[in-house]
């Protein structure tokens, strides 16, 4: 039985890797390698909004370095958003996250029917920033 789950579970990620979202999101990578700025962009934005969310646990939005990480955070994604291929490539990220959050969802939605499944760490109601989990608590 286990084997035969296996398989199942094999066979969804092989349709996922050929679907039209990850079609798009490879293009898109691929477009985003040969941009050397937009990638250092990215970069510096990744590192600014991880030590953002950690601050935000640790101190809260009210400190005034995450204040000032957040006016950062806000310059960062504008200069990108002047950078066409940067949003082709956000975009095409955001819609292949979002077909795997659905389908993850969908999974322990349909097993929390019937099993006590707990959410992981970095899952939770999913609104949380970029759609990953939260600490709210409430869903």
């Amino acid at each position: 039985m286990e084997e035969r789950i296996l398989e199942k579970a094999e066979r969804i990620g092989r349709m996922i890797a050929r679907s039209d979202d990850a079609r798009r999101f490879w293009q898109a990578r691929a477009k985003m390698e040969r941009n050397d700025r937009a990638q250092k962009l990215f970069e510096v934005l990744k590192l600014k909004t991880n030590h953002q969310l950690g601050l935000e646990q640790s101190a809260g939005r009210r400190h005034p370095k995450y204040q000032e990480l957040q006016r950062e955070i806000e310059e960062l994604e504008y200069r990108l958003a002047e950078i066409p291929v940067a949003m082709q490539y956000k975009e095409a990220q955001a819609e292949l996250n979002e077909l795997m959050q659905g389908l993850m969802h969908q999974l322990l939605s349909r097993l929390g029917r019937e099993l006590p499944v707990e959410p992981g760490p970095r899952q939770g109601c999913g609104h949380g920033p970029d759609g990953n989990g939260c600490n709210c608590g409430g869903h």
